[in-house]
């Protein structure tokens, strides 16, 4: 749990700790030019103010502060610029408002105000925001401390328990420098006003800024406050290899280490992400997420039985974007992430995302495909590394501006410390054991997933036939497998899936289930009450597979069981127009029922591909109209009693040849009456899904287990198939079970 110090702790560290860090050399040579630039600020005549040379003194000098990677963010037309200048002379000699809220917010206005104005004048390329809370520190020395960016303000304030303003960082400088005049007395002198900035530096480094557990130590590039971001790296033997992502992933995570605060059990935390985010389908994706949280990032650990938050943990939920405390660690602790900044910031006019994926391909001898990589970009996308940009013609990925501060802090030699070298992965191959191509316990190794490995997991639809679905599925991008019940449908719908995909990801399929009370407003976008009581727009299950699809190239599947139990043309709305497999065009987008602005357009990328089931069965559910007929194609799945499941049955089950035999001719006769009959037919066939064993689970009395079989689950059906007949369920029942 992270630490708040008490006023009485405060003033001791003042007066013992910072007392012995202020006498260093090198600390009293930073305190006497810090010193002296707030006398040379506020002595300036108007006259030397406004020239070019002092200019220059203001916003590039670096008494008070370094500012790393802002130093390549130049204002050299700023330095000329008289009305610019004319302004902050102003501002140093205004009076400020008289509480520190006040003063916060009024300092974070200006901030804002300015460095819009240089984007309007486009004196830099990016925003000097570094130089000017330097700037800031020089002309309002009493409500501005050293600290140049946003993290490190938040750590500190929260550290000295201290409730955030409205605004942004820069508005709780004037905070911050409150409490310590509160606490330690107001500054008598410029020095003692220094040294309470100071302070807050010495703060970060004591309390706040401890690199993980066997992280590579590394050089301080300054021992007096800089703008750097903060990254402990791990060695790349120690990294994990990228992180499986999910939509929403940050959330989620928030939502983990939030539930953790006052201690939860591994069963209770993996209930709570069941629920949180239900699209996770199965307990096994809740455990990866876990892992997320503990191993991967860092964000909570296992004491006394119960997971708990770390120090960063609790980042993520004080901080006002929980991403920003996820940059650092995913850079530290994830293998690839600090290469895909190192290259983005070499290559300016940006990378496709296909070309980086590649890239990061070959940086592990075991990553077989490039979906590795395209997590790690998923992530920096997530978090605001990295952007899109198609200023060039074409969509490149580019770093923003927090990814250039990081992309900085980066070591010079990263590129030739950080690989994983052919042995090592090797060996890493060897023991992977997980399902996924993206194992989130570091191992990037599962074989690809295909057809064979559909017939392998236990399917009995013949092989020609599984190649011709797949090979539908690609060309008309969506798929409806239809079918009595008990043949498969959804067990081969994942499956399918799967095999498009190359392996089971089930961070790049989703499934869910039609209903009859599911909208448009459940499934694409609809208003929903937000936790402060007002509506918010919310983008449905669909929409975020959309979202995912358009920014990651690799292919995604959405799973829709039982689609005809909802309306589907009403849930699906204009997106039953762009579900075409010629309309996957950006030129073919159209404006979504609920827009978020009057210009937004949606098109269902051509890497989108979507499998419903159908049970044609249900005398309940609703027929699919003509329209979606046209825009989905069909394969028919059948009770499949053949060699292969009697194979499975004796090979998995140890049933005897006779046995098999025998359970099959009594299916096969009941489902002879049942086509037979005129009101019913073939569509209401059972399927081998009612009779097929589980996996490598021997059954002694395979009567007994068949009997049990047809009280509890074919005689509740067949009332239902003739509900109006008892006479004909009892004679078949009867057939199934006599001389068992």
């Amino acid at each position: 749990m992270t630490t708040i110090l008490s006023d009485d702790q405060l003033r001791e560290i003042w007066q013992t700790g910072f007392k012995s860090y202020a006498a260093q050399q090198w600390a009293t040579e930073w305190r006497h030019r810090y010193t002296e630039q707030l006398r040379l600020v506020k002595g300036a005549s108007s006259d030397t103010w406004l020239t070019p040379d002092f200019q220059a003194k203001l916003w590039n000098d670096n008494p008070i502060a370094n500012i790393g990677s802002g130093n390549s963010v130049t204002v050299t037309g700023a330095l000329t610029d008289i009305e610019l200048a004319s302004d902050l002379l102003n501002e140093r000699d205004a009076v400020l408002p008289g509480d520190a809220e006040a003063r916060g917010e009024y300092l974070d206005a200006l901030y804002k105000r300015i460095l819009a104005w240089i984007a309007t004048k486009q004196y830099a390329k990016r925003r000097p925001k570094a130089r000017l809370i330097r700037l800031f520190a020089a002309i309002f020395p009493d409500d501005m401390v050293c600290l140049m960016n946003a993290r490190r303000i938040w750590q500190v304030q929260r550290l000295l328990g201290l409730r955030p303003i409205h605004g942004d960082f820069v508005a709780q400088h004037a905070v911050i420098r409150d409490h310590l005049r509160q606490v330690l007395g107001q500054p008598a002198t410029v020095e003692e006003s220094v040294d309470q900035s100071v302070l807050t530096w010495y703060l970060w480094q004591t309390y706040i800024d401890h690199p993980d557990e066997g992280a590579v130590e590394q050089p301080k590039v300054t021992r007096e406050a800089v703008d750097i971001p903060e990254i402990s790296f791990l060695p790349a033997e120690a990294q994990r290899r990228s992180l499986t992502c999910v939509s929403d992933n940050v959330s989620l995570l928030v939502a983990v280490v939030r539930e953790t605060e006052q201690g939860l059990s591994r069963d209770d935390l993996i209930s709570v992400i069941m629920q949180e985010a239900p699209q996770l389908q199965k307990s096994t994706s809740a455990v990866n997420v876990i892992s997320q949280a503990q191993g991967g990032l860092g964000l909570i650990t296992l004491t006394d039985g119960a997971y708990r938050p770390t120090t960063r943990g609790i980042d993520i939920l004080t901080a006002p974007d929980p991403a920003d405390a996820l940059r650092g660690p995913l850079i530290g602790r994830v293998f690839g992430m600090g290469h895909l900044l190192l290259w983005l910031s070499q290559t300016p006019d940006g990378i496709a995302h296909q070309e980086l994926a590649s890239r990061l391909q070959e940086l592990v001898p075991t990553w077989t495909t490039t979906q590795p990589g395209s997590y790690i970009i998923a992530w920096a996308r997530m978090v605001g590394l990295v952007r899109s940009d198609s200023s060039t013609g074409h969509v490149r990925l580019v770093l923003t501006e927090d990814g250039e501060d990081y992309a900085a802090a980066l070591p010079e030699d990263f590129e030739a410390r950080w690989q994983i070298h052919a042995k090592k992965a090797e060996t890493d191959a060897e023991t992977f054991s997980g399902p996924q191509v993206v194992g989130d316990n570091g191992l990037i190794v599962a074989p690809n997933y295909s057809i064979q490995a559909i017939v392998d997991d236990g399917c009995f639809v013949p092989e020609d036939e599984l190649k011709a679905m797949l090979e539908l599925l690609k060309r008309k991008h969506n798929l409806i497998l239809q079918g009595p019940p008990g043949t498969g449908k959804t067990w081969l719908a994942k499956r399918l899936g799967y095999a498009l995909l190359g392996a089971r990801s089930t961070s790049r399929l989703v499934s869910l289930q039609f209903q009859p009370s599911l909208s448009y407003e459940d499934f694409v976008r609809g208003w929903r009450p937000g936790a402060d009581g007002r509506l918010d727009l919310i983008d449905g299950v669909f929409l975020e597979a959309i979202s995912e699809a358009q920014a990651d190239p690799s292919p995604f599947v959405v799973v829709i069981e039982e689609i005809n139990r909802g309306n589907p043309a009403q849930v699906f709305g204009e997106m039953l127009t762009l579900l075409e497999h010629d309309k996957r065009r950006t030129d073919e987008a159209l404006r979504p029922a609920y827009a978020r602005s009057p210009d937004e357009r949606i098109y269902i990328p051509p890497n989108l591909y979507v499998i419903g089931t159908m049970n044609i069965a249900d005398r309940s559910l609703a027929l699919i109209d003509l329209a979606l007929r046209r825009r989905f194609a069909f394969a028919t799945l059948r009770p499949a009693l053949g060699s292969p499941w009697r194979d499975w049955c004796r090979t998995h089950a140890g049933f005897s040849e006779a046995a098999v035999v025998d359970i099959a001719e009594r299916m096969e006769r009941l489902n002879q009456r049942i086509a037979s009959d005129q009101s019913l037919g073939d569509q209401f066939c059972i399927g081998h899904s009612f009779v097929t064993p589980p996996r490598d689970k021997p059954i002694e009395e395979v009567g007994a287990w068949f009997g049990e079989i047809v009280k509890s689950e074919l005689e509740p059906l067949l009332r239902e198939y003739w509900y109006d007949n008892p006479p004909k369920v009892k004679e078949a029942i009867d057939e199934l079970l006599t001389n068992l």
